[in-house]
């Protein structure tokens, strides 16, 4: 029998990992009838078990959950091998042999067979980077993590190197399973009265009109710095443009929020903080530019949702960008100030094209949930024959 932990999917809005377990997970459990969903909510306190409900919907199957209330699954990870004092499968009341972690690590109590999720090796490339408590965790327990898994499943190319390379995991126990892009919902305007509703709004709410646009989190990973100083730049040549920095705050943000605050153009820069996915498809679909300068992604979501509406993009030349851009997105250095300028410049000044925009949309749609789906499924038929040999 198959578990997949959906601790991911404990949460009231999902971002990043949740998001993508949530879309992935929708797909596996349409041809996964008889299966178990296991999440931790220590002491009921978290109601965990709505939450799972809510996010996965017509997906969800009740009498398939199985809550643990006794310890939360972080303590359980952290206490490594003296968790194997009490096995995952007691705690969870589980009868799998296989088990699925969508979030980077499985414990050292489980028993059976893990399939495990690693998106990115931020922990390693830039530690500096990230949460400390999160940071502290993956470095010590992602390498046992990777070498207990049978099978490790990441997002993109790039990212199977990186964990070929610093985790030294087989090439064939990893297997790419992209972040789908629902361009059914992330798609062009269907017509003018959509469009100028949407500027109408836009306006009301953010006082812009023409604007470069930036969606994530404000963090250091991001290189927001560049991108300020960058705007900085390009708002000398174009007196009317903004900057749209979209996304909620993140850890260890006090050098990036100094250079948005000590900007002598912060009037035309506009945090919206959270928003909407209505608000941010929109937002995507009116932007004359969407610009993503992150140092290091394991995928790039922002960047395939921008394109399946239609929008420019520029993206700095690391990590798995240029993968996931196909061809269609200016592509500058990541520390490069005067290019990023210049390449926004350029992208301002001209017209969007129905030839681009096909170009684009036809771009994002290369990646669904369902061939994310299909390759966590070559992943457990990988180790379910690797047990029959």
């Amino acid at each position: 029998m198959l578990a997949y932990n959906v601790q991911p999917l404990a949460h009231e809005n999902l971002t990043g990992i949740g998001y993508y377990a949530a879309n992935t997970l929708g797909r596996l459990l349409k041809e996964d009838k008889e299966c178990e969903l296991h999440v931790f909510d220590f002491m009921g306190r978290n109601d965990a078990g709505s939450k799972v409900a809510k996010n996965l919907g017509e997906a969800f199957d009740p009498s398939a959950l199985h809550i643990v209330k006794n310890m939360p699954l972080g303590a359980y990870i952290r206490a490594g091998n003296a968790g194997k004092m009490y096995s995952y499968e007691a705690l969870t009341h589980s009868k799998a042999d296989m088990t699925v972690f969508f979030n980077y690590l499985v414990p050292a109590g489980l028993k059976g067979k893990s399939v495990i999720t690693i998106y990115d090796m931020v922990s390693m490339r830039y530690p500096e980077t990230m949460d400390d408590r999160n940071r502290r965790l993956l470095q010590r327990h992602l390498k046992p993590s990777a070498e207990k898994a049978a099978a490790v499943v990441t997002i993109s190319e790039f990212s199977k190197k990186e964990i070929k390379e610093l985790l030294n995991v087989p090439e064939e126990r990893i297997f790419v399973a992209p972040c789908g892009t629902d361009t059914t919902f992330y798609c062009p305007f269907p017509d003018e009265q959509a469009e100028l509703a949407a500027r109408q709004e836009i306006k009301k709410q953010f006082d812009i009109d023409r604007y470069i646009l930036y969606v994530g989190t404000l963090e250091p990973r991001k290189n927001i710095k560049t991108l300020v100083a960058a705007f900085e730049e390009t708002a000398k040549e174009d007196e009317d443009i903004k900057l749209v920095l979209a996304g909620g705050v993140g850890w260890h943000s006090e050098e990036t929020l100094a250079a948005i605050e000590g900007s002598p153009v912060r009037d035309r820069i506009v945090r919206t903080g959270y928003v909407s996915n209505e608000m941010k498809r929109d937002l995507y679909r009116c932007a004359k530019v969407f610009v993503f300068p992150s140092m290091y992604e394991g995928f790039g979501m922002p960047v395939t949702e921008a394109m399946a509406c239609g929008t420019p993009c520029i993206i700095s030349d690391t990590s798995s960008l240029p993968e996931v851009a196909g061809g269609i997105a200016d592509i500058v250095g990541v520390y490069d100030i005067h290019a990023l300028s210049e390449a926004m410049l350029g992208a301002i000044g001209r017209e969007i094209t129905d030839e681009f925009r096909k170009s684009a949309v036809a771009n994002a749609a290369r990646y669904t949930w369902e061939e994310a789906a299909r390759a966590y499924r070559q992943a457990f038929s990988f180790v379910t024959n690797a047990d029959m040999i």
